[in-house]
């Protein structure tokens, strides 16, 4: 009888057969997974509000932003190479395990280091405390590289779903226990540890990979040009995410951070934890598909239409009814993030919407486009952040939803390398952003009449999301019933695994 192949060897060379339907069954399993991740962040969230203060977040966010920087270094496109390539030999990915494992030693030393300067450059004393601790956190990511590219390339996303399930409750408890225990902003580090000890443990349980003492110096060097591309694309991102964090915590301070911190967290949850997550399924299936034009752009048509369907809703929806969801889920001293709120969240389901870019790049090998495209966007954001600075927390989040416009850009030119144009963009965008528009008027023009018939905060806000849902849904279904085609055949291929 023959031996049966380990995970690690069946992803040598991965088969094809069936990938449309494992691509919509690795969506499925990405989008319960981003519904669990919401649910657990927000709930652990409203806990972590009204045990902690603006100041407790503000200096982690400043923590973050050094933490952030490092990161960058950490994912320098190991995993992509896994993900990327037709055929990989055992001896690769060794060699990306240890290159990466080596990285991770590099990288908690240097932001141990950093973390005595640190205060000083954001006015901070506890910032390096922190970072002393945090900088941990980098050692256990990088042990994940490999694990968690295998899985990816052999499109195995449930196994994926369950890990991060776990991780995800491991880190919310730890948070929620520390801080009921007095132990204040030190509540959201330990949290942040335990979670990456628990993904790091479970990874390796459940592909069963184990490192052998072998190393290509010459496959590694091979991969500097490719590296080289996500890395500059990775610091192009870091620049669009921490500069405005930097910006504000120099300028006005942990708690002014505290309250634009957890505005932009939670409109966040809409871009990094709901539309990212779907391009590990999205990359991995379009590199399969990149010789085969016609199957490619009906991914993209398919995929594009169902991640626009339901983040861009969010975004204005959050908007909408900003002014009970803030008192509600955080309590009374955060009401100075509502405005900020509201503008911020307009334009984060717009930009979670295009990240189905990216994956188009990096499928194409297009990276350098890509960069050089994503440098132009990110000297425009960084622009109108130093702009819109002048006038304070407003003017940020101003600047953050004008870069909503720039993604609408980038979005046209990578769907211009598969040879879509503007009206496949429209025909991703067009209607959920039209609804979501008349799901903002409906809400605005119900709030006073549902003010008037109670006075229960939560009342209000289920009967505004109640309205808002269903002036959506209606608009969607008078405009294009290819969205329901869609969800139909991905409920379908869900209830199948």
């Amino acid at each position: 009888m023959p031996r049966r192949l380990t995970l690690v060897q069946l992803a040598f060379r991965p088969s094809s057969a069936n990938l449309g339907r494992r691509v919509v069954d690795g969506a499925a399993f990405t989008f319960l997974g981003i519904a669990i991740r919401v649910l657990i962040t927000i709930g652990s969230m409203a806990i972590l509000a009204r045990l902690l203060t603006p100041a407790d977040f503000g200096h982690v966010a400043m923590a973050t932003v050094v933490t952030e920087l490092a990161a960058l270094f950490s994912n320098f496109g190991f995993g992509s190479i896994l993900i990327q390539r037709p055929r990989i030999a055992r001896i690769q990915i060794d060699t990306m395990f240890w290159a990466a494992l080596g990285l991770g030693v590099a990288l908690t030393t240097l932001v141990f280091l950093f973390s005595f300067p640190a205060g000083k450059l954001f006015n901070d004393a506890l910032v390096g405390q922190l970072l002393q601790v945090l900088c941990i956190s980098f050692v256990l990511e990088e042990l994940t590289v490999v694990p968690r590219s295998l899985l990816a390339r052999m499109l195995m996303f449930r196994t994926d779903f369950v890990v991060q399930a776990a991780m995800l409750l491991c880190r919310a408890g730890t948070a929620v226990a520390m801080a009921l225990a007095g132990w204040g902003v030190w509540s959201l580090v330990g949290g942040a540890l335990a979670g990456a000890l628990v993904q790091t443990a479970a990874y390796a349980a459940v592909v069963g990979y184990r490192p052998r003492l072998r190393f290509s110096k010459v496959f590694l060097a091979s991969t500097w040009r490719i590296n080289g591309g996500y890395f500059g694309n990775g610091i192009l991102f870091y620049v669009n995410s921490n500069l405005d964090l930097f910006l504000v915590g120099r300028l006005l301070g942990a708690v002014s951070l505290g309250y634009y911190q957890n505005a932009r967290s939670l409109t966040d949850e809409v871009r990094t934890r709901m539309a990212i997550p779907l391009q590990r399924v999205l990359f991995p299936a379009f590199s399969a598909v990149q010789g085969d034009l016609e199957r490619f752009r009906a991914g993209i048509l398919r995929s594009g239409r169902l991640l626009a369907l339901v983040v861009i809703p969010i975004g204005f929806g959050i908007a909408a009814v900003a002014e009970e969801l803030v008192p509600l889920l955080y309590g009374a001293q955060w009401l100075a993030m509502i405005p900020l709120l509201k503008i911020i969240s307009m334009g984060s389901g717009i930009r979670a919407a295009t990240t189905i870019g990216s994956p188009i790049f990096n499928a194409t090998n297009r990276l350098g486009l890509s960069f050089h495209l994503y440098l132009a966007s990110t000297l425009a954001s960084v622009a109108a952040l130093f702009v819109g600075s002048r006038w304070g927390l407003l003017g940020v989040a101003y600047a953050i939803l004008f870069s909503a416009l720039i993604a609408l850009l980038f979005f046209r030119v990578a769907l211009g390398l598969v040879r879509m144009g503007t009206r496949d963009e429209w025909r991703i965008l067009g209607v959920p952003c039209v609804a979501s528009l008349l799901m903002l008027f409906a809400v605005t023009l119900a709030r006073d009449p549902v003010y008037a018939a109670t006075e229960a905060l939560s009342g209000r806000l289920a009967a505004l999301v109640l309205l808002g849902a269903l002036t959506y849904a209606a608009g969607v279904l008078l405009m294009s019933r290819s969205y329901l085609r869609d969800v139909h055949e991905l409920f379908r291929h869900f209830r199948r695994a």
